[in-house]
């Protein structure tokens, strides 16, 4: 396996017990009426759906294709296994790598740039703690309680987005550096710019380190950092701009539509 081969190795009721914690992470995301945060995490889960369990499984990496599972050393056909069982276990390592994930991951997100200006401690601290700390126990509930051991490895081949995911982090900054950085724009705030990359290494942080704690993502520390700087970190500026620029326009443009509309 190389650099950019990424790689897990877990025991199929990770899977299981994600979706439980996951189920008491909506709990409270819809205690404390976090519904911006939920659409966007919605949104964007659709879409790491569609890249990752569509696109990627479809696409050609030299004599494979980019996303591969393997059940109990069983590798899974591609675009459809004749086997349903194996279909169905696909389709739950799928959800657990897409939609449990970008629930997570986009929702605390989204909190934490709402958090830029009105600095809720507690509720940054809320979040970030059932995040961080669900991450941190689901593999070891795994590895502990024998529900279903079945072995499952996957791999995404990521050379061929190695140059797309770097152009994506200077890109995305260059562009908050000039919005947010001079006044071209009227929103000068260099503090942005800082604050987006550090929740951007933060939440790959979160993502990454205890996989690789627990031995699912086999140890490669020059991975580890790379992930850190750049796994989030190449869509964490655009996404603020979503939340601070593209959303709030688009909103009021459909109201001012729906008030000519009375």
């Amino acid at each position: 396996m190389g650099l950019l081969d990424v790689e897990r190795i877990f025991q199929y009721d990770y899977i299981f017990i994600d979706a439980v914690l996951l189920g008491i992470w909506l709990i409270f995301v819809i205690k404390y009426k976090k519904w911006k945060a939920l659409k966007a995490s919605i949104i964007f889960s659709i879409l790491v759906y569609i890249i990752d369990a569509i696109w990627w499984w479809n696409s050609p990496w030299g004599t494979t294709f980019i996303r591969e599972y393997w059940f109990d050393e069983i590798a899974v056909q591609h675009p459809f296994d004749p086997n349903i069982f194996i279909n169905l276990l696909k389709l739950g390592a799928d959800f657990m790598m897409t939609i449990s994930y970008s629930l997570y991951a986009f929702t605390w997100l989204w909190i934490m740039f709402e958090n830029f200006e009105k600095t809720d401690r507690k509720e940054i601290f809320l979040f970030t703690c059932l995040f961080f700390g669900f991450w941190l126990i689901l593999p070891w509930i795994s590895l502990i309680f024998p529900i279903y051991d079945l072995p499952v490895r996957t791999v995404r081949h990521m050379d061929t987005q190695l140059v797309a995911w770097i152009a994506n982090v200077f890109i995305g900054y260059a562009i908050l550096a000039l919005i947010y950085g001079t006044n071209k724009f009227k929103s000068k705030n260099p503090k942005i710019i800082l604050y987006v990359f550090i929740i951007g290494c933060t939440e790959s942080f979160f993502m990454e380190f205890p996989l690789f704690l627990a031995g699912i993502r086999p140890i490669n520390i020059g991975f580890l950092f790379y992930e850190i700087f750049f796994l989030f970190n190449q869509g964490a500026p655009y996404l603020y701009l979503l939340y601070d620029k593209i959303f709030p326009f688009l909103i009021k443009k459909k109201n001012n539509l729906f008030n000519k509309e009375k």
